[in-house]
């Protein structure tokens, strides 16, 4: 006969509660694990909280349900009830059912009572009720939750068999971005995580390992080195950013990759521009006009503005302009040329791209949206010879680098794509065949000079505070290195809805576009450096936990580092989860 009790997860789970939770999750960033680097298939936290709870409780409605855990979740139940019910904060918390059956067991004499029989189905509806809840991302830091469920945790683990004062073990084979090591965590299990992806692994140090153990020192030492490498940066690579004559600061660069017009007796320079919407803000509109130049075989841009009564060039607002149109030249991979009107098929389009590697640095800059200190709005201006200085100084200061650079890993990543990867499908066909071509030298620039900044903030911080934590501190600016690296490609594209540019993963796929946004790293708007040190910082400053401890190891699941009987939990996230 088996002794197995089954856990609450084998009876039943609050499904439709926690997939609200869930689904609500998505919004979430103050904190968020998901802010700390790109992750795909992220698991949702409140699922994994509620599934980690279910899987470590009893079903203390199963008759081989040890009675020690009965008596303990009667009693944790029945506090949480009374509080819940008394506590206007905590009360806030509950689902309004949950807040009714709270206040309808706090009447009952003496509450949930262990030996009547009676009262352990109730019981197995109240740890459910309170699951629910607790899947709630407002209630995931909440002490009342965080006491509650610990305390669940731990008389299960030692009513199944535990050595008291021990914790139960949680292992993820397949660990990922860390959503169900961490939860485990915070629900009062150790924690071993494992994957064979470095990043992951990456990813669940700095999660189980750096936070909990270093908590806000770590987040305020990520925001004092931020600073200090974004200083010494803007400060090294000033002249490749200048402010406009006025004194604005440019915050992103507008380019359009180009083909050569195949037309008849034409060669013009095509910009590959899908729209040529800048903002759409209803009266405030600004866009762009194709202005062709057959003469000098190239295509030009001007800058058109919407007032009350219509359409009028930046330049000249006493020109008005009827019914503008806003498609750019290429549609649907073909490029149509504005001086003679020929349409180089998508085939010749893909060529003459792939023979340039992409095109990204012979681009051709079509605008550049600036902003001036305490003032709202972003202002649209056409590239002045400043901006072309700037960007073929930063070409030739970044060969230079290149030649005297004497590292052992070239200073440009320029490992070769794997032709097996279907994410990188799109970008190959168009020529993008290694790493370093999906930036523009002016961006590889600034992404190399923050990663060398980032290596001396680690040595000084060595020297003064240990090697311990300035692994933890260096690994928390690596990984505000990669999120600048997610804005700051040549595959990132602006948003006119909201005048802002988005970052190169917008989608799971590392995809090629025509026309991209390069950021500024050193302004105040989207995409900026100290924007990631603040996501990175805020994740820090959570704490997490410092009530169990977690690890994290790289492995194949196939040969794991464990022992068979060392886990009480064993979490399977592989693609059948």
């Amino acid at each position: 006969m088996s002794s197995y009790p089954k856990r609450l997860i084998e009876v039943d789970l609050p499904i439709k509660k926690i997939s609200a939770h869930a689904r609500r999750e998505k919004s979430i960033r103050h904190g968020h694990i998901s802010t700390l680097h790109i992750w795909w298939a992220r698991r949702p936290l409140a699922a994994c909280r509620a599934v980690l709870c279910a899987a470590l409780w009893p079903d203390p409605a199963d008759p081989l349900c040890p009675q020690k855990f009965r008596d303990d979740a009667c009693s944790l139940i029945n506090g949480f009830a009374a509080k819940a019910v008394s506590d206007k904060v905590l009360s806030q918390s509950c689902s309004h059912d949950t807040w009714k059956k709270w206040q309808t067991l706090s009447k009952v004499n003496g509450g949930l009572d262990a030996k009547k029989d009676a009262h352990w189905n109730v019981l197995r509806f109240a740890l459910l009720d309170f699951i629910a809840d607790f899947a709630d991302w407002d209630n995931s830091t909440a002490a009342e939750y965080l006491e509650t469920s610990r305390a669940l945790t731990q008389s299960a683990h030692e009513a199944l068999g535990g050595v008291p004062g021990t914790h139960p073990v949680v292992v993820d084979p397949f660990a990922g971005g860390g959503s169900i090591p961490l939860e485990a965590l915070r629900v009062g299990a150790d924690a071993f995580a494992s994957d064979i992806n470095p990043v992951s692994v990456l990813l669940n140090k700095v999660v189980l390992e750096y936070i909990p153990k270093y908590g806000q020192r770590l987040a305020d030492e990520v925001r004092k080195w931020g600073q200090w490498v974004k200083l010494e940066a803007e400060k090294e690579l000033a002249e490749f950013y200048p402010n406009d004559a006025d004194g604005a600061m440019p915050i992103a660069y507008l380019w359009a990759r180009t083909i050569q017009c195949e037309g008849p007796g034409c060669g013009a320079k095509v910009p590959l521009v899908r729209t040529l919407w800048l903002a759409k803000k209803g009266s405030r509109s600004v866009a762009m006009q194709l202005v062709a130049n057959p003469k000098a075989k190239r295509v030009d841009f001007r800058i058109i503005i919407k007032e009350r009564d219509g359409w009028v060039d930046q330049a000249n607002p006493k020109a008005k302009l009827e019914n503008p149109k806003f498609d750019g030249a290429v549609k649907r991979g073909s490029a149509t040329c504005p001086c003679c009107g020929y349409t180089t098929p998508v085939v010749r389009v893909r060529e003459q791209l792939k023979a340039r590697q992409g095109g990204a640095n012979d681009a051709q800059l079509m605008c550049v949206v600036s902003t001036i200190a305490n003032q709202q709005g972003r202002i649209y201006r056409l590239p002045t010879e400043t901006d072309v200085k700037a960007i073929c100084a930063a070409t030739a200061e970044l060969e230079r680098r290149k030649r005297v650079h004497d590292g052992t890993l070239s200073l440009v990543p320029d490992e070769k794509l794997d032709i097996r990867g279907v994410r990188h499908t799109w970008a190959m066909i168009y020529g993008l065949s290694t790493w370093e071509q999906f930036f523009t030298r002016r961006q590889a620039l600034a992404l190399t000079n923050i990663a060398r900044l980032v290596n001396r903030a680690g040595e000084q911080v060595k020297a003064n505070q240990g090697a311990e934590f300035a692994a933890a501190l260096q690994t928390c600016l690596a990984l505000v290195l990669g999120r600048q690296a997610d804005a700051l490609s040549a595959s990132v594209t602006w948003t006119p809805g909201g005048e802002f540019q988005g970052h190169t993963f917008a989608r799971q796929a590392l995809a090629f576009v025509w026309d991209f946004a390069e950021v500024n790293p050193w302004c105040d708007s989207s995409g900026n450096f100290m924007g990631a040190v603040e996501w990175v910082a805020k994740v820090c400053a959570t704490g997490f936990d410092q009530h169990t401890t977690g690890s994290a190891q790289q492995a194949s699941a196939t040969h794991h580092p464990l022992p068979d009987d060392a886990a009480q939990g064993f979490v399977w996230t592989g693609p059948h989860f």
